[in-house]
Formats: structure tokens, C-alpha cells, sequence
């Protein structure tokens, strides 16, 4: 039985914000990749809305190590924001939090992919 997940993007000026809410697992880990897919596609930092996001499993965990990669390439800055309790154990219990930028909000997270957007452009 598969689970039900939903994105919306919105387009800010200086990020994009994908939200997402419902359970990620391996029956829609695909749709977790395409939303992240589209919100890079303007060219801003990419922040990942979990606040609505109360299950993921390994499946879901790999889309967002591999999204992480990418954006450790160079591809785009990538931030998480807002991680219910289940998420974040999953992500203590797996080792990975250190791995990612994770942020209490959104606004925090938007704070930093700004605040580190600039530090890549002045260097």
C-alpha cells in the first residue's frame, strides 16, 4: 500500500522552498526526487520544508544523501528545515545530521542559504 506525500515549490526571490508533507518511503521516494529535481531548477539554494513530514524511511533518507552530494558538488546549496521528532531520530540514529544543513524553520534556513550564497559569491 503505498503512502501519500505531497510537494508545493514556491519560487522566493533569493531560495526556492519545496514543502512537503505526509509519509516518504520507497512507494514515493521517486516523487521526493523529482520535487527536489524542479526546485533546483531556478538556480537558488534549494530548502527541503519537512515540518508536514512525519515518517521517512531509508529509501527517502538516500533521496536526500544523494540530493546532499549533489549540492556538495556544487550544484546548489541545500538546506532542510523544520524536522518532526520521528525524522530527526532517524537521521541521530543513522549518523547523517551532521551530514546536512538542518534549520529549526524555514527562515532560518533561508537565513543561511543567503547568508552562505554570499560568502561563495565573494570568494
Amino acid at each position: 500500500m503505498a503512502t501519500s506525500v505531497t510537494f508545493t515549490v514556491d519560487e522566493l526571490p533569493d531560495c526556492t522552498v519545496v514543502h512537503a508533507a505526509g509519509d516518504i518511503d520507497a512507494g514515493n521516494r521517486d516523487e521526493l526526487a523529482e520535487a527536489i529535481t524542479r526546485g533546483r531548477r531556478r538556480g537558488k539554494p534549494l530548502i527541503l520544508d519537512f515540518s508536514a513530514v512525519t515518517f521517512l524511511d531509508s529509501s527517502g533518507l538516500h533521496v536526500l544523501l544523494n540530493a546532499h552530494a549533489r549540492a556538495a558538488r556544487g550544484e546548489r546549496d541545500f538546506h532542510l528545515a523544520a524536522l518532526h521528532p520521528r525524522v530527526a531520530r532517524l537521521f541521530r540514529i543513522t549518523g547523517v545530521l551532521h551530514l546536512l544543513q538542518v534549520h529549526a524553520g524555514v527562515e532560518q534556513a533561508r537565513t543561511a542559504a543567503v547568508t552562505s550564497g554570499q560568502h561563495m559569491v565573494e570568494s
